[in-house]
């Protein structure tokens, strides 16, 4: 699919553009059109209201502008695609839940808050490393959801994803199975150290 914008600018707004600001802005656009979509419904309404501040308002964006919102959308890109991503249906025939309506079982679990999904184009993707060998939650999970209960879908999969200094530079998803307590220790340190600092 292809989409096309036109941005109008006065002439002391277009002044002193290159053929380089031109090109940064359109793959600006590109970024923020993909994380709009993949922007949960309800959400998607003041992610726009923001966008269109952003793009009409008074300060004109700076390169260093857009390199941040550019490697803000690759950030998120390599979280998605750094691990496996379930959906409902996916987990519940490898977990063997029956037929018995399997995916309300899936998703009784994040409602539950066993485990935390992000939304694309209309399902939820399940983080493989939230589950054990049976393909249920892991009981660290909803222990640590409990602790950073303010995070969205989108920073907890930042968190699971990024290496921690608490531990000794890996990544917590990659102890969730080894050291589920470390793991725990490390989401009580980060809140700790965010309400002492904040």
């Amino acid at each position: 699919m292809h989409l096309n914008f036109a941005v109008d600018l006065d002439q002391a707004q277009a002044r002193g553009l290159t053929n380089k600001d031109v090109a940064d802005v359109k793959r600006l656009m590109k970024d923020v059109v993909v994380l709009a979509l993949a922007v949960r419904p309800e959400r998607r309404g003041v992610a726009r209201d923001r966008l269109v501040d952003l793009l009409v308002g008074d300060v004109a964006m700076t390169p260093v502008d857009m390199k941040r919102a550019r490697l803000e959308a690759q950030a998120l890109r390599s979280i998605r695609q750094g691990t496996e991503w379930l959906t409902a249906a996916e987990i519940a025939d490898l977990a063997g839940l029956g037929p018995a309506n399997p995916i309300a079982t899936v998703s009784r679990w994040k409602l539950q808050g066993r485990i935390f999904a992000l939304r694309h184009g209309g399902k939820d993707y399940f983080p493989k490393y939230a589950l054990g060998q049976d393909f249920r939650p892991l009981p660290v999970i909803k222990e640590v959801l409990a602790v950073l209960a303010g995070y969205d879908p989108d920073l907890l999969a930042g968190w699971f994803d990024s290496s921690s200094r608490f531990l000794g530079g890996k990544r917590p998803r990659e102890l969730l199975t080894t050291e589920p307590a470390l793991v725990l220790a490390a989401a009580r340190n980060m809140i700790e150290v965010r309400e002492h600092h904040g």
